[in-house]
């Protein structure tokens, strides 16, 4: 089917160059008839005019606002738009600023914070994030020491010009420990070690015995053994630089508690014997999905005005296209597409040939050579013009069951703001989340299978804490949320859910609806994706990333529990345990 793209006019843009086209014509007879009466004064007075008007027909013109056109078959035409840039974003323009898209923004953030570190190695009230192991640098008993990052806390650092590193609760500064050779406390600025700021990143410092050395948090009293996952109350030492264990995450106080503000209004459950830290906020249930009266619950007539598919790829646009044709050979139409990829975009004009068969399926390429899942979803996000979005990983194929339909009904008809399936052939993957005290310390848990209780009015529906990643979800509320969490380049699906619970918002899980989940084999993998998504050592982090946002110190999931008389939940049989020390 050809692509007729709409070009939509602004009626007062219109007007505006109707009329400036009649007072064109109007002045041109006007100098013709002042030439004629030989009044010079006048004439070039209407040259004047002339000349205003014609920069403004200029002006209207250029601003013009309407979407691109493409008038043919859509292959030829999409594949010279897509190769004119990196990433290509095709949305409606006014006269208005442009306003930046989510990328941008990053960028533009990260650049901003690298010219203010740069400014001779100087920053003021900032938070000293370890890179690696999630966790925060803090002080106890003026010893520098690993913590949980806690918006709570004053954890706050600053850097002189000079390259002092005070505390700025305790106003004292970074000094060595005399007792512990290496070790790093507080202590008299006068005595202060001199550190330079590398790469907007490293502490370093050529303090003892003129050897660069730098700031790592290490393995207890083994002070030049350095532990990169970061254990809770291991002290900071100066060791030999570390690729990994050495980098620091220096963010400012304003920018760490507007990411942490779910966290910090979590309340303690009172008396509450199994979960009695903060996180144990969230395991408060959610209310009841109810049924929307008609007069306030929209219908949508179409799943194509009404959804847009979202996914992101990492270098695999030929799952994309996998996907694509199977939208097209189930529902026997095609449906909007916004696919977010990797850069960078090097592909060949086959590729974007091959694209350009699927006219709406708009496939952009980032800069960025790993930006994440989380990232690559959240700009598309920002490009969904629908009331719906259908989320999909980039190996999924849609099949008989694949009921848009229905899953559009639930969000049309109820309060729900999420409603999702399963994969063909897999174990029920939703379930709730419980924060509690699992093997003898603060941990996260997913058990797969548990909802809430049953929607009545939708047959095979539940609610629950969380899907698998097949879902349609009201696209206004998911952006007012924040989408994904950037940080969290995979391994962000738990944290998806429990911003989404924490935000009030309810989620239905249908069992009769599923897509396939048609994984490539690891002979077919790419070795730049299989190390991006099943690197052992990245996914790990990942999970304690995600552990350090809530200050818990284990993940797992649980595919064998039993419902105590209290509501509990007992896990009897534990896997995919991500422990943390």
């Amino acid at each position: 089917v050809p692509y007729v793209g709409v070009c939509e006019i602004n009626f007062m843009t219109s007007w505006k160059l109707i009329y400036g086209v009649l007072n064109f014509t109007t002045l041109l007879y006007t100098i013709k008839f002042e030439v004629m009466m030989g009044t010079l004064l006048k004439r070039y007075t209407g040259l004047a005019l002339l000349l205003m008007t014609t920069v403004l027909i200029f002006n209207e013109l250029v601003s013009f606002s309407s979407p691109p056109c493409f008038q043919s078959d859509g292959a030829a035409d999409q594949k010279a738009s897509f190769s004119l840039q990196d990433v290509l974003i095709k949305i409606e323009s006014d006269r208005q600023p442009r306003e930046l898209s989510e990328e941008e923004r990053y960028q533009s953030l990260m650049k901003l914070e690298a010219e203010a570190l740069n400014d001779d190695n100087t920053f003021t009230k900032h938070r000293l994030k370890l890179w690696y192991g999630g966790r925060c640098i803090d002080t106890t008993d003026n010893k520098l020491v690993v913590a949980h990052c806690n918006p709570e806390w004053d954890q706050s650092f600053s850097l002189s010009k000079s390259g002092i590193l005070k505390n700025d609760k305790s106003e004292k500064c970074v000094v060595l420990n005399t007792a512990r050779p290496y070790a790093l406390s507080l202590g008299n600025c006068n005595d202060a070690i001199v550190f330079n700021l590398v790469n907007n990143s490293v502490l370093q410092t050529s303090a003892v015995e003129d050897e660069v050395l730098c700031v790592n948090p290490v393995a207890g009293d083994k002070v030049d053994v350095v532990n990169k996952i970061c254990c809770l109350g291991a002290p900071l030492a100066l060791t030999p630089c570390d690729p990994e264990a050495s980098i620091l995450e220096i963010i400012p106080e304003q920018e760490f508690q507007e990411d942490r503000q779910i966290f910090k209004a979590a309340v303690v459950p009172a008396s509450s014997e199994t979960c009695n830290f903060k996180a144990c906020h969230f395991n408060k249930p959610a209310d009841p999905v109810e049924i929307l009266k008609p007069l306030y619950s929209t219908q949508c007539q179409s799943v194509f005005d009404c959804v847009t598919v979202v996914t992101k790829t990492a270098r695999r646009p030929y799952l994309v296209l996998r996907l694509a044709q199977s939208i097209r050979e189930t529902k026997g139409y095609d449906m909007k597409i916004i696919s977010y990829d990797d850069g960078p975009n090097d592909y060949p004009a086959e590729v974007w040939d091959e694209i350009g068969k699927y006219p709406h399926l708009q496939y952009y390429v980032g800069e960025d050579e790993d930006m994440g899942i989380s990232l690559g979803r959240n700009l598309a996000l920002k490009l969904v013009k629908t009331k719906y979005f259908l989320l999909v990983d980039d190996d999924h194929v849609f099949n008989a069951k694949t009921n848009l339909t229905k899953m559009m009904e639930v969000l049309d008809r109820t309060d729900a703001t999420l409603v999702g399936g399963k994969f063909e052939g897999f174990m029920k993957f939703a379930g709730a989340m419980k924060f509690g005290n699992y093997h003898n310390r603060q941990e996260f848990a997913i058990f797969s299978g548990h909802c809430e209780r049953n929607i009545t009015e939708f047959e095979n529906c539940e609610q629950c804490d969380s899907t698998s990643n097949i879902f349609m979800a009201k696209t206004q509320p998911i952006l007012e949320m924040g989408g994904w969490t950037v940080e969290l380049k995979i391994a962000e699906h738990a944290d998806f859910f429990v911003k989404l619970k924490a935000t009030g918002h309810k989620v239905v899980y249908c069992s009769d609806i599923e897509v396939i989940n048609q994984q490539e084999s690891a002979e077919e993998r790419s070795k730049s994706y299989q190390k991006l998504r099943y690197d052992t050592g990245r996914k790990n982090r990942m999970f304690r990333l995600m552990n350090s946002r809530y200050n818990v110190n284990g993940l797992f999931w649980c595919s064998a529990y039993r419902q105590l008389e209290n509501g509990n939940l007992l896990c009897l049989e534990t896997k995919h345990k991500i422990g943390y020390c």
